[in-house]
């Protein structure tokens, strides 16, 4: 079983089962476009926060859209999604009650916005209480591919971040996670296939289903 001191947790592919919905959010944008999403497309957003993110897909295929249009989009797109029930991986919930029960400090840092579907989602999955802040990629000037994400959640727990494991399931956020200081614990996701041997090298802890930590 694995309980550390403090606990950072991101949201989508990590706790959430809902990286599918970015899928058909991003060809459905694209697909209105005349382009059609690839993986190397994937790949490279999604360590990026939103403006940087918008601004690559602009660069990339010449949308004649500023960046806070293609936010907007987005945003519009996710929301329908966000208001109905997306189901937590197996065995995550257990684990966040299990650490809430033994009193560890618990925060988000995620890249979803806006903020509404995140609470909302964590409502809707019984989990909202759990949480001593809910930190945002916008919060700060670089994505996760930086620990700065990771630093700010963690100073509001109090907490140093060699006491703090964050859970993710990109290759890129764990390596900023691991630049800060933090434990690192990979979980696995569909859309992070390719890279979870990576993960399983780089992390402190990688597993393929959150029930491998309760045991």
């Amino acid at each position: 079983m694995f309980l550390p001191k403090a606990a950072i947790f991101d949201l989508d592919g990590t706790l959430l089962d809902s990286m599918w919905v970015w899928k058909k959010i991003d060809a459905e944008f694209l697909e209105r476009r005349g382009h059609q999403v690839t993986q190397d497309y994937t790949d490279a957003i999604k360590a990026m926060g939103w403006e940087e993110g918008a601004r690559y897909t602009i660069e990339r295929y010449g949308l004649s859209e500023t960046i806070q249009q293609v936010i907007d989009a987005w945003f519009d797109m996710s929301e329908e999604y966000y208001r109905s029930h997306i189901p937590m991986k197996p065995g995550a919930r257990e684990y966040l009650s299990l650490l809430h029960e033994q009193g560890v400090p618990m925060a988000i840092a995620t890249s979803m916005e806006p903020q509404k579907n995140i609470e909302v989602v964590l409502r809707a999955n019984g989990i909202y209480d759990f949480f001593q802040n809910i930190t945002m990629n916008s919060e700060v000037t670089r994505g996760k591919g930086f620990p700065d994400i990771y630093l700010l959640a963690a100073s509001r727990l109090g907490t140093d971040p060699s006491d703090c494991a964050v859970f993710e399931d990109i290759l890129a956020a764990i390596r900023g996670a691991s630049s800060g200081g933090f434990q690192t614990v990979g979980i696995y996701d569909d859309i992070s296939e390719g890279e979870w041997p990576a993960i399983q090298k780089e992390a402190t802890l990688a597993v393929r289903s959150w029930r491998e930590l309760l045991e």
